[in-house]
């Protein structure tokens, strides 16, 4: 199947497949370039092959496949996209290298928090009307901070995993309610992103974020709550079958009574005072003690009284005999990593893995094998990143970018600064095409991948590009304030700004064709085929055939078309 088929057929309306469609194909049908346009053009860059015969095992590039192209695969995948100096600088190392500088732990180091938060992130809440319009106010404070967290070039992987955990241990800010909570969460995550995984289910059980969203601090022992007993298996660790065949189930409704049992006494003491705002708190009166099975035979006579580790520190006169989280990865290790190994793959390579395909199996089963091994999160991403079915180009621009993707991989590549105020207003276009940091749609989170392109999506991300590159002000558009009051700033590619980055292009000088192919190539995931080219060459002013001679101001008019036409292509809103 030809991985980037989805631009013309998968789940998106008419309209927007017509903009969609100059697909990386063959150059059957060719229309008449002097005539074409993006509903028809076909980029005819890289046929897709058919069946994947690469592997798990490292890439061995040859002298010349370690280029722009493949650097930027590597960067919007395991980021937000590159800058031309991060490329350059990428160009001078090897990819292993690369790839263990963005997996750097020293990485995962705490962050300065958002600006003016000694407002409310240790300030115990009053639960006033006043409170819950300033915490609107704090909420938009702490998505400022993360969309600036995510444009930072040393941290993009960090931040790219932690999105994909706040995507997977859902909690949406409507009901977490305090900003402390949410801060704490996303925070964890991000101290977290390529650490142990089965600390962090544990950890994410009682943390007090969570325990509010899927109503934890109900769940008490003679009444217990369900909520997250069921997602714990079926959305955060194994699925509810067996990942490896799609058929064979993980778990039963008993085992989701018993845990919901075994989980009961947790809640969040919202009065305990500054600095520990909001803690997590045990309570051994709302714990039921009866013993429970978990995916065992009930008629085996055991008699094993289960709790967590953390019971410890809260409540240390408790004993058991078994930690839930331990027992769950014991017995149901291999669909545990077999489930997590597969949302990974689907997050970094592809989001539609042929499942009955012999070599992507493989391909998972390798990453399978080195997570059983200590859960390492880390050593799992390492391994995808430096294999060779990494970066095998049936991978390379297979699958659209999020809207967090677009627009803050948008303002990396013209390589702008952003910082909280800057930022402010950046995650509101990400709102409007479907992605709200911080209030994913319910506990599976955003559905992605196609969901991301269609009639309302595609022409906001076409006025984003046309705002930055053709507009009279080259400025996104901004509004409103942070939760201090204070103007968000536009992002803005002036003239001075502009030139500065065109002519980072080792063609700048030279010939408009060369100038065209580098720019498109820096800009898409895939080099562009003679025919769009031919079409994008076919929109610039008369002008272009003297290229060479033209001095800054005469070329600024057509870089900024040209990159403005470039940006409309289906090539990039590929990553």
């Amino acid at each position: 199947m030809d991985r980037r088929s989805f631009l013309r057929t998968a789940g998106i309306s008419t309209a927007a497949t017509a903009v969609l469609s100059n697909e990386v194909l063959a150059q059957e049908n060719t229309p008449n370039t002097l005539t074409a346009t993006p509903q028809n053009i076909r980029a005819a860059a890289n046929r897709s092959r058919l069946k994947i015969q690469s592997t798990i095992s490292p890439w061995n590039p040859g002298p010349n496949d370690w280029n722009a192209t493949t650097i930027g695969h590597l960067y919007r995948r395991a980021g937000f996209g590159a800058t031309l100096a991060e490329v350059a600088a990428a160009q001078g190392k090897t990819y292993s290298a690369v790839v263990d500088a963005l997996l750097n732990d020293s990485l995962l180091a705490p962050v300065t928090p958002p600006t003016d938060s000694d407002k409310w992130l240790h300030v115990q809440p009053d639960s006033s009307q006043a409170e819950m319009i300033r915490y609107q106010g704090y909420m938009r404070d702490i998505r400022s901070h993360w969309t600036a967290q995510m444009a930072q070039p040393a941290s993009m992987l960090r931040e790219k995993m932690t999105l994909f955990w706040m995507n997977h241990f859902c909690v949406e800010e409507t009901k977490v309610y305090y900003p402390q909570l949410m801060y704490s969460y996303l925070d964890y995550f991000r101290q977290h992103a390529w650490g142990d995984f089965k600390q962090m289910v544990k950890d994410v059980t009682v943390h007090p974020a969570m325990l509010r969203y899927l109503d934890g601090i109900y769940n008490i022992g003679r009444n217990p709550n369900e909520n997250y007993a069921r997602e714990l298996q079926e959305l955060f660790t194994m699925g509810p079958v067996w990942a490896k065949d799609g058929v064979t189930p993980n778990y039963t409704q008993d085992d989701v009574k018993a845990i919901a049992h075994i989980l009961t006494g947790w809640d969040v003491d919202t009065q305990a005072p500054a600095p520990n705002i909001l803690p997590t708190r045990y309570t051994i009166s709302n714990h039921d003690s009866s013993f429970q099975h978990i995916y065992d035979d009930p008629t085996t006579g055991q008699h094993v009284y289960y709790n967590l580790d953390a019971v410890a520190k809260y409540a240390p006169t408790v004993t058991y005999d078994r930690e839930l989280i331990d027992t769950m990865f014991a017995q149901r290790g291999e669909r545990i990593a077999w489930f997590m190994c597969k949302k990974l793959y689907q997050y970094f390579v592809y989001h539609e893995p042929n499942m009955e395909d012999a070599a992507t199996q493989a391909v998972i089963q390798g990453m399978v094998d080195t997570f059983m091994v200590k859960w390492s999160i880390k050593d799992v991403l390492s391994q995808l990143f430096k294999s060779e079915h990494f970066f095998d180009a049936v991978n390379i621009g297979a699958m659209p970018k999020s809207p967090v993707e677009h627009i803050v991989g948008m303002i990396r590549q013209f390589d702008l600064p952003v910082d909280e105020l800057s930022a402010g207003y950046l995650y509101a276009y990400t709102y409007a095409q479907g992605q709200y940091i911080l209030d994913p749609p319910n506990v599976k989170g955003w559905p992605g991948y196609h969901n991301w392109i269609s009639t309302t999506t595609l022409p906001i991300r076409n006025v984003l590009a046309a705002a930055l590159t053709v507009s009279q002000n080259h400025s996104i558009p901004t509004a409103g304030t942070d939760g201090n009051g204070r103007p968000y700033t536009a992002t803005t590619l002036d003239d001075t700004k502009f030139l500065t980055w065109a002519k980072k292009f080792s063609n700048y000088g030279t010939d408009f064709d060369s100038m065209l192919a580098e720019l498109s190539t820096f800009l898409c995931a895939q080099p562009l085929g003679p025919l769009a080219l031919q079409y994008i060459k076919n929109q610039m002013p008369p002008n272009t055939y003297e290229w060479g001679t033209l001095d800054d101001t005469g070329k600024l008019s057509a870089l900024r078309q040209m990159t403005n036409k470039i940006m409309l292509l289906a090539e990039y809103h590929l990553a």
